[in-house]
Parts: structure tokens; C-alpha cells; sequence
């Protein structure tokens, strides 16, 4: 078995590379999406690690005479409206959180792996768990809120965004720009991303220093090593 991996990002490749052991594993750069999936055979098995599904994203992969054929989407935030794009490719799935997934399935085969993957009547191919974030806080996604001391805290949307965007790029540091960017499309004032933060280092109580601020600027996450 092939598999094909569409990513930036050398972490979500090397994790890949490990747990997919017995399969042949290729990659490619984001830029070369369109070359790659046009390259790609019915067998292969297409992971890509997009990070924002905007319209061309869509128009994209329906040109594709490949959209059909075992193409799996990591590491994006999905709303009803891609869920259902989505289905309506008939894409083989989904998976929200790879790294955590990836630990999960370490001892696992290739086979049984690419399985979780499948979409049952447009439910998430792997449930939206808790991410264990460190120092007894654990995040729910899919309810968008901290679970602390058996207490439940809720998050706003953009706190639950930057949460999302920080553990995605654990241990790398995220500019203020990148923020903006994700959050804001770029017009935000800098004191909001600062405000933004201090709000979401309240809400992750003893958790809150793992968010750390750089003097360079930007941010970045870093989970305890015993976890």
C-alpha cells in the first residue's frame, strides 16, 4: 500500500513514517497538491494536512479526478459546511487531532489504521476525545471547553481557535502574525492577541504556563515532559 502525504510540516511526516511502517510512504509539499493527487493512483491512499478549507481549497479537489480514491483530511478545523462538502466528495475521512491519533494507534497495523477512517452517515471518522494538555487539564473539542479538577470550563470561540492553533504546533512558536492570520485574517491589533491570551492562560488554570510568551514575539506551547 501507498501512502501519499500532503504536509509542511516534517512532524506529521516522521510520526507517519512510524506508525505506517509496513506501508511506502511518499510525501509532498502543499504547493504540489495538485500534481500529486493528479500523479496518484485508484490504490494509494492520500493524506493531506491542509490547514484552511476556503473555497479554492473546494473547487481544487472537485477538479480532481482523484477526490474519490482513499483521500484522507488531517488537521483541520471542520464546520457543518465542510462536513458536508466533504461527504458530498465523498471523501474516505477525517482526522482533527493526527498527532494524538498517532499515539494512539502506535502498536496498531497499517490496515487497521487507515479503518478509522471511514465516515458513517457523516458522523467525524475519529470522535473529537479530550487532548490531555498537561499539569491535570484536559481539552474537549468537540464541546469546546476545559475539563479541570472534575470542573467543566467553557471557552469562547476564539479562545477554543487559539487553543487549537497553539497544541496543532506544539513546541513551535507561533507569531503574533500567524494569530491574525488564523483568528482575524490579519486586522487585529496586537494588545487584542495579548488580551486573547491572557484570557485563555486564565481559563487553562494550572496549565497556564505552558503557554509560554517569547521576548521575540509569537507564542508557544509546550506540554510537560512526564505526559
Amino acid at each position: 500500500m501507498r501512502i501519499i502525504l500532503c504536509t509542511d510540516e516534517l512532524c506529521l511526516a516522521r510520526m507517519l513514517s512510524v506508525v505506517l511502517e509496513e506501508c511506502e510512504l511518499r510525501t509532498c509539499r502543499k504547493a504540489e497538491r495538485v500534481v500529486a493527487l493528479a500523479a496518484a493512483s485508484s490504490e494509494d491512499v492520500f493524506i493531506d494536512g491542509a490547514l484552511k478549507l476556503n473555497d479554492a481549497f473546494w473547487e481544487m479537489l472537485e477538479s480532481s479526478p482523484r477526490h474519490r480514491l482513499h483521500y484522507v483530511l488531517v488537521r483541520s478545523a471542520l464546520t457543518e459546511r465542510d462536513w458536508q462538502r466533504a461527504r458530498d466528495l465523498g471523501l474516505s475521512g477525517f482526522l482533527t487531532d493526527p498527532l494524538s491519533a498517532i499515539r494512539t494507534f502506535i502498536s496498531g497495523d497499517a490496515q487497521t489504521f487507515l479503518r478509522r477512517f471511514s465516515v458513517p452517515d457523516g458522523q467525524p471518522a475519529l470522535p473529537l476525545a479530550s487532548v490531555n494538555l498537561g499539569l491535570g487539564v484536559h481539552y474537549k473539542q468537540g464541546e469546546r471547553c476545559l475539563l479541570i479538577d472534575h470542573r467543566l470550563v467553557p471557552l469562547s470561540e476564539m479562545e477554543a481557535k487559539l487553543l487549537d492553533l497553539l497544541i496543532s504546533r506544539e513546541d513551535e512558536i507561533v507569531t503574533r502574525s500567524e494569530i491574525a492570520e488564523t483568528l482575524w485574517q490579519g486586522h487585529v491589533n496586537p494588545k487584542g492577541i495579548a488580551k486573547l491570551v491572557s484570557r485563555l492562560r486564565c481559563k487553562l488554570g494550572p496549565a497556564g504556563v505552558l503557554v509560554q510568551g517569547l521576548r521575540q514575539g509569537g507564542y508557544v506551547y509546550r506540554r510537560p515532559p512526564a505526559q
